[in-house]
């Protein structure tokens, strides 16, 4: 808790405009939430269709907490889903750009990783189309609850 309180002496000092955490699950920003005075703006958490984090993103929503996904295309594992494949073909766009998609309509903040000039613009070409309601359902439910980074209520890596 040391941490959180230097953090938000920072934010009413005003040296910093918002504060987040990363990887707090909804116990840690209960905890948070009991023991200090400026909740976070963001939680960045792993989110992607095989991790969806249903229970996390609806604890930050109904406390105004912005999530931002990180690793939003699962190292790319999610790219080769077949029900990401079929609707990239039928919108005519890439797996990438159909998940990043699915993010944005879900109110994610997203910052996929690439070093990649053309995968830069591809990743950035989400804005002219909209998935439907079927559409978004469909990768919703491929969750797996299967992460690809540290489980944070483990932090000694077991």
């Amino acid at each position: 808790m040391s941490t959180w309180r230097a953090l938000e002496e920072f934010y009413r000092e005003g040296r910093a405009r918002s504060v987040g955490v990363s990887n707090f699950q909804p116990n840690h920003l209960r905890r948070l939430h009991a023991e200090c005075e400026i909740p976070p703006a963001v939680n960045q958490i792993e989110v992607n269709p095989y991790l969806t984090q249903d229970e996390v993103r609806g604890f930050c929503a109904e406390h105004q907490i912005a999530v931002e996904a990180w690793s939003p295309l699962a190292r790319g594992q999610v790219l080769s889903d077949p029900a990401i494949e079929s609707i990239a073909r039928r919108t005519g766009k890439t797996p990438a750009q159909v998940v990043l998609r699915w993010h944005i309509e879900r109110g994610d903040i997203v910052f996929p990783k690439s070093i990649t000039p053309e995968r830069i613009k591809e990743n950035i070409d989400i804005f002219d189309f909209e998935l439907s309601g079927a559409d978004v359902e469909a990768i919703t439910l491929l969750n797996r609850n299967e992460r690809t980074g540290p489980d944070p209520d483990k932090f000694d890596g077991t």
